[in-house]
């Protein structure tokens, strides 16, 4: 059980910096959604702050990239919807953890990470056409540099399989 607190703790850690909508967690840990939702609301408003301040936008450019983040983001959430659903599952199954399960959730996390590549491809032509290509290549640093504050806490506080 301690290993399972203390990858909660690490999904807590991690969540300051992540946003969703309502991840579906592990039964083990139902009556934590309540609270995960809660700080990954928080954290979604910190992360959008410090986008805001980061990002040195007109007027007019701010018009035009504030809707299109509000798209990405909600997708994002989606998709780290499923990084909420990978710890938790990790965390209930990992002194007891089967090769079985292992590579279910080894294939789950590299789908995550694909996903997570795959919509930042998809909206990069949306990010162009709101704000010039440098300042998407300044989003892109601000969310990279973001995301890995995240998988620094995760990978801090996630004890590594047995």
């Amino acid at each position: 059980m301690k290993t399972a607190v203390t990858c909660l703790a690490a999904l807590f850690a991690s969540l300051v910096l992540s946003q969703g909508a309502s991840a579906q967690v592990n039964e083990k840990f139902a009556d934590m959604t309540g609270e995960i939702e809660l700080l990954r609301s928080v954290a979604q408003t910190e992360r959008q702050a410090i986008v805001e301040r980061a990002m040195i936008l007109t007027a007019e450019e701010s018009a035009a990239f504030w809707p299109v983040y509000g798209e990405y983001r909600a997708e994002v959430g989606k998709i780290n919807d499923r990084l909420v659903t990978l710890i938790t599952d990790y965390a209930a199954q990992r002194d007891t953890l089967t090769d079985d399960q292992a590579k279910t959730l080894l294939n789950n996390h590299i789908k995550f990470e694909q996903d997570l590549l795959k919509l930042r491809k998809k909206f990069m032509p949306k990010f162009g056409k709101a704000i010039p290509m440098t300042k998407v290549a300044r989003f892109y640093q601000i969310e990279n540099k973001l995301d890995l504050l995240q998988k620094l806490g995760l990978a801090r506080n996630i004890p590594l399989a047995r």
